[in-house]
């Protein structure tokens, strides 16, 4: 519970040096003061009086057909489609103080460290505070640290150590308005809950939310939490975006610092001659850059399945990558800069450098230069461990991407050939090392007179064999779905109506029967495969041939040349999650499978495993994903009301992740560690490695205020973190 001593009116917090002015009875006076107020004057903020914390607004809508999603009228759908379930957007007015004078912050370049003065704020009578999340869960959790895999001291206490002080998130809001935080702010019960899920499994209510207005609101709450967290050692700093990561990223026990609601800047796209350029803050959505580009005939290739719900930001945090990164990889590789606010509260442009830029870089005294020097060394003396270190499969957003900090071998970049960039850290760090606010992503032009195979497989034995052979002629992708997403398909056509207007909507369901009852001869196909090609391949290899390699003992492959035909495979593939949902509406399709990959050439084997896994603990799932690079999602449905679940969860991601690795797999593929694997990460890497990206975090984040327990020193029980509510 929080708590507050009014004062005057405006219910501001009393400072703890106005009690107790000694620091020899500082901490006992903390304790003196918190036993008061919980016998005398304490006071659950969610009960004070309503006219001290009003809410504005509370919307509902639901997506109109053919639109692109809004946040504010979808929930989140991790595989691209979006649900028509409703998501508040709710707009709350809090009282605040007169902001003084802000300090004085700075943006870092690669060469020159340049002061940025901050003129002083305007007296403010309230600040919004926005919220554009999915909508949340009502069961209320407590979290506390979990003690079992402490590799690192944190502020001079080990993880088992770490206890949280009600106190220091009591005053924050005061200090923060000292300090010239302008942003939205709040404790209120309701806006917490909000905040306390994303779309993964889990449930974890944080103690404040802020809503920075710009970089220097940023810069402020960094500054203020790395003096702060000295005292209150539970004090720490999450960034969130549009709550769409899988992973539980986003979720904490203490701040929120949600970059969604005001952080959204898009620039005009630059043309170049590969595509072109555009600068944007990390909480534009996907959608609205997407829309940028077109003018500029470009799209950015790395685009994540969920681009219509997602950020930038959030995005290039996950290193996510979507179907066309069989070709063209994660987002890391489309950023060509960023501004970052490391650990001293300082803003510093990343990008890539030449040995000679890192020299010079190395002999400046500031943050990003330290941590230049540090890293640099680090990887010099572990290039081998490093490298071999790596995993195997092509995509991977595990653990910290030391292997892609310099682009060739460490003796070639000291003759100056390749770059050091630690940008690519910062991508997939889900915000461990540091804060985004800007970036600079490339694009190319888009895709044009591609034309698409489809192969239905009745054997699973097949699949492997197919893709492999798909893989010589380069694809742009290689997706795949399964017989349950098909049936789902079949039978719920009204699903598509909120996808497709008109005649679309009735010559893609048309196609979709057409194709089961002629094509398929009435035979759900155990898989889908569907494969991707673009004008140069085809100019190359006619289709129709490729088509025949492809195809299997008794099955052939097809070029799709209805555009009806091809909007319908595409429409399911799409739909799979979606689809999932209504094979048991009173369960939920649960996110901790579904990033496993293996290499292609087993993906035969993988899936018999699978397939028998699922019948062992008694579980149906669909099954879909990006083929090419062997990386397939798995959305197990479970009842989250159950007392087992947990357990159950439990058991299954030991024996479903052992199983990815056991076929030279990886548990994570596209949406990153955060809480659900994290502890698991020790099945992929090896000591030496874990430690090296320990090392890593401890280097960016001496006093881990960004986002801990996540990719390195897990502190959530997964048991006792996962939601009670479908």
């Amino acid at each position: 519970m929080d708590c507050f001593v009014p004062r005057n009116d405006d219910q501001t917090l009393i400072h703890t040096s106005q009690l107790f002015s000694t620091e020899k009875n500082q901490r006992c006076g903390i304790l003196l003061l918190y036993m008061a107020l919980r016998s005398l004057t304490v006071v659950d903020i969610d009960e004070a009086p309503k006219k001290k914390r009003k809410v504005v607004a509370v919307k509902k809508a639901t997506p109109k057909a053919k639109k692109r999603p809004n946040l504010e009228a979808t929930t989140v759908d991790p595989d691209l489609y979006v649900s028509a379930e409703t998501t508040e957007k709710v707009s709350v007015k809090l009282p605040t103080k007169t902001t003084p004078k802000k300090p004085a912050t700075k943006k870092v370049a690669v060469k020159k460290a340049v002061a940025k003065k901050t003129p002083r704020a305007k007296k403010t009578t309230n600040t919004e505070l926005v919220l554009e999340t999915a909508a949340g869960h009502d069961h209320d959790h407590d979290h506390t640290p979990l003690s079992w895999v402490p590799s690192r001291s944190i502020k001079g206490k080990e993880k088992n150590a770490i206890k949280r002080h009600p106190l220091g998130h009591l005053l924050l809001e005061s200090k923060l308005r000292e300090a010239g935080f302008r942003g939205g702010i709040s404790s209120d019960k309701k806006i917490l809950e909000k905040y306390s899920t994303d779309e993964s499994i889990f449930h974890i209510r944080p103690q404040i939310v802020i809503q920075p207005k710009d970089r220097k609101d940023v810069e402020t709450a960094v500054k203020l939490i790395a003096v702060e967290t000295k005292r209150f050692t539970s004090l720490s700093l999450t960034p969130r975006a549009a709550g769409t990561g899988l992973s539980g990223g986003s979720l904490t026990d203490s701040i929120v610092i949600d970059v969604a609601p005001h952080l959204t800047h898009i620039a005009e796209a630059k043309s170049t001659k590969e595509g072109a350029t555009i600068v944007c803050e990390p909480g534009a959505m996907w959608r609205d850059v997407e829309k940028r580009l077109r003018k500029a005939d470009s799209y950015i290739p790395s685009y994540t399945s969920s681009k219509d719900i997602c950020t930038i930001g959030g995005s290039i945090a996950n290193n996510a990558a979507g179907p066309d990164s069989l070709r063209y990889g994660h987002c890391a590789e489309w950023v060509e800069s960023m501004d970052v606010v490391l650990h001293d509260g300082n803003t510093y442009t990343l990008k890539p450098l030449s040995f000679k830029e890192l020299k010079s870089l190395t002999k400046e005294k500031h943050a990003y230069a330290r941590i230049a020097r540090e890293v640099f060394t680090m990887i010099e003396k572990n290039e081998a461990l490093i490298e071999n270190g790596r995993p195997k499969t092509k995509k991977n957003s595990a653990g910290y991407a030391l292997w892609d900090v310099i682009s060739t071998n460490v003796e070639d970049f000291k003759k100056g050939k390749g770059t050091f960039d630690l940008g690519r850290i910062i991508s997939g760090s889900q915000g461990t090392v540091g804060i985004i606010v800007n970036l600079t992503i490339k694009a190319i032009k888009i895709q044009k007179n591609t034309t698409l195979i489809a192969l239905p497989l009745f054997k699973l034995e097949d699949a492997a064999k197919s893709i492999v052979t798909a893989l010589k002629y380069n694809p742009i992708n290689v997706e795949i779905f399964d017989a349950l997403t098909f049936d789902l398909a079949l039978k719920n056509p009204d699903f598509f109506k909120t996808r497709l207007e008109g005649m679309d909507y009735y010559k893609v369901i048309l196609s979709m029967y057409t194709t089961f009852h002629i094509r398929f001869g009435r035979q759900t196909p155990e898989f889908t495969i569907l494969i991707t090609l673009d004008e140069a391949t085809t100019k190359a290899t006619p289709a129709q041939e490729i088509a025949a390699k492809v195809s299997a003992p008794g099955v052939k492959a097809r070029v799709i040349k209805n555009p009806s035909e091809v909007e319908m495979f595409l429409q399911i593939r799409r739909a799979s999650f979606s689809l999932s949902k209504l094979l048991d509406p009173e369960k939920r399709p649960a996110a901790f499978l579904e990033d496993m990959t293996v290499p292609p050439e087993n993906l035969g084997k993988f899936f018999m495993e699978i397939k028998s896994l699922f019948k062992e603990f008694n579980v149906k799932s669909a099954i879909h994903g990006h083929g090419g690079n062997g990386h397939f999602h798995f959305y197990p449905l479970l009842d989250f009301t159950k007392a087992n679940t947990p357990l159950l969860i439990e058991r299954m991601a030991e024996r479903f992740y052992n199983t990815a690795i056991k076929f030279k797999g990886n548990i994570c593929g596209e949406h990153n560690d955060g809480i659900i694997r994290t502890p698991h990460l020790s099945k992929l890497f090896k000591k030496p490695v874990l430690d090296l990206f320990s090392k890593t975090e401890a280097i960016f984040d001496p006093d881990d205020i960004f986002n801990p327990g996540k990719k390195v020193n897990p502190r959530f029980d997964i048991k006792e973190s996962i939601r009670h509510t479908n």
